[in-house]
């Protein structure tokens, strides 16, 4: 982990020496289809199998996180909180801060009055996206959201673009994809998300990479991830 989570786990000491000192983490798109949810998922369990204390709150009225922690089994340390309405989200996002080191929010694939709520309440805003010309023109669009928090609230939000479901094959068109999207000065996590049979598997097992019998190669995918992720909030943390 970096500086930022073993100031939250400690050496040897349990999830909840964290939980005074939290981050929020937003993972939104107004494009569905682009491995949002799967990915809120290995983050979060990752995270949890490492020792963090961690959440997922779960705003996506499809409502995939609930299922797939029922699936996840008892050895999970993934706490899920549910039903989470745009009258309501801001209350469940404060009180997961309060008691998590690190909440996932799953927000839906639209720029509805509840992700400007959730991302105005974030430390980090995540936003995956595909490769396609279509995908990443929704990027731009989310981000625009992110600008718009900013304004109103006089401070940065962090945000970083994730390049996920990718086939071995687009190397050559995640680059220029990459190229697009940083051109725009929104920065992109240098770890990349293969598409690949274990993330598929996640809703049917509830086993993710980070599990026991996870695939090594997502789980190096994910822990790369994450670990950027913990860096930017460390900065964000410091600079504050």
């Amino acid at each position: 982990l970096t500086i930022w989570a073993s100031a939250r786990l400690g050496a040897g000491e349990g999830a909840q020496q964290g939980a005074g000192a939290m981050a929020v983490i937003s993972v939104c798109s107004t494009k569905g289809g682009v491995g949002k949810t799967t990915l809120v998922i290995c983050l979060a369990d990752a995270y949890a199998r490492q020792g963090g204390s961690v959440a997922i709150i779960d705003a996506d009225p499809n409502g995939h996180v609930a299922s797939w922690r029922e699936r996840a089994g008892e050895d999970c340390r993934v706490d899920v909180i549910a039903d989470v309405t745009e009258k309501t989200v801001l209350d469940r996002i404060s009180d997961a801060a309060s008691r998590y080191s690190l909440v996932f929010v799953d927000l839906e694939g639209a720029a509805s009055q509840a992700v400007t709520y959730a991302i105005a309440e974030s430390d980090l805003v995540l936003i995956p996206s595909k490769v396609s010309g279509m995908d990443l023109q929704e990027v731009f669009r989310t981000y625009e959201v992110v600008q718009r928090a900013e304004k109103m609230l006089r401070r940065p939000i962090p945000a970083r673009v994730a390049l996920t479901q990718m086939s071995p094959l687009q190397s050559r068109v995640a680059q220029h994809a990459r190229q697009e999207i940083q051109s725009a000065s929104i920065p992109v996590l240098r770890t990349e998300v293969i598409q690949r049979a274990a993330y598929q598997s996640i809703h049917f097992t509830g086993a993710t990479p980070a599990h026991p019998d996870g695939d090594p190669k997502a789980l190096q995918e994910v822990a790369g991830a994450l670990g950027e992720l913990l860096e930017v909030l460390a900065v964000h943390q410091q600079a504050a």
